[in-house]
């Protein structure tokens, strides 16, 4: 296969497998404002860490037994109802989901504001974060023995594999165009499962990256579920936005869910 690329194949039984595990997937029109820190509400919690922590969007199954857990971390936009209504999809899908305000209550209106915001960002503050949501995540009594996952969408991908590779704990790591990483011997200490969506028209992130990351992968060896999508390019899977990419993003989707499945609840 040329440049031994992905490519999505919509094609008879192999799609209808696919599709089979997707739901409808609704309206998640990017809303771009800057707003104030959530007050506490039921799906609101706040995160402590030694910095004082942040607040976290928080999404649950109906009922009261036991589930798997997963953090969910937004595009470079932040905490809007975008990536509010995936947590909720996560949670609809049997799994309890946190996405934790990263940006201290700011959502980006602009890609200028979501570059200020995403230059703020430092992984030791991130991580922190990210720990304390997980902590969060085991003292309820849903959690308390769950495993817990990691997905993120654009920077929010790129921070889920750098999260990966420094949590072992973590039991699967999915990303969406998130930034790479092309060294075998940072992704030697790879220990969950990885899957990475990416777009074959992505401008950012090209297909020489995603090759490169490929390799690198090998070269440590390490094994993990890499996909390209052809005549999509990044953010993809944002339903709203001109970039959405409607057989791409269910396609992506449906590999989500079934590799959540394998690692989370077999």
């Amino acid at each position: 296969m040329h440049r031994r690329r992905f490519a999505v194949a919509i094609t008879g039984v192999a799609l209808a497998s696919i599709l089979a595990l997707v739901l409808a997937w609704p309206l998640l029109a990017q809303k771009a404002s800057t707003v104030a820190p959530e007050p506490a509400t039921p799906d609101t919690v706040h995160l402590t860490t030694p910095d004082g922590g942040t607040s976290a969007f928080i999404a649950q199954p109906p009922g009261s037994g036991s589930v798997p857990a997963v953090i969910v971390v937004f595009e470079w936009w932040g905490l809007n109802d975008q990536i509010k209504e995936i947590a909720r999809r996560m949670a609809q899908q049997g799994y309890f989901a946190i996405v934790p305000d990263l940006y201290h209550g700011k959502v980006a209106a602009t890609p200028d504001d979501a570059h200020e915001l995403v230059r703020g960002l430092e992984d030791t503050r991130v991580f922190s974060e990210l720990d304390a949501a997980a902590d969060w995540l085991h003292s309820q009594k849903r959690c308390a023995k769950s495993r817990v996952a990691i997905m993120g969408f654009c920077v929010g991908g790129g921070i889920t594999l750098r999260y990966a590779l420094r949590t072992p704990t973590l039991a699967a790591a999915v990303m969406f165009y998130g930034p790479p990483e092309t060294d075998p011997d940072k992704l030697a200490g790879l220990k969950a499962p990885l899957q990475g969506h990416f777009g074959a028209e992505d401008k950012g992130i090209t297909p020489d990256r995603v090759d490169a990351f490929r390799d690198a992968l090998k070269k440590a060896g390490k094994s993990a579920e890499l996909y390209e999508y052809q005549g999509a390019g990044h953010a993809f899977m944002h339903d709203g936005a001109e970039s959405y990419r409607a057989d791409a993003a269910k396609i992506a989707w449906a590999r989500t869910l079934s590799f959540l499945q394998k690692h989370m609840k077999s």
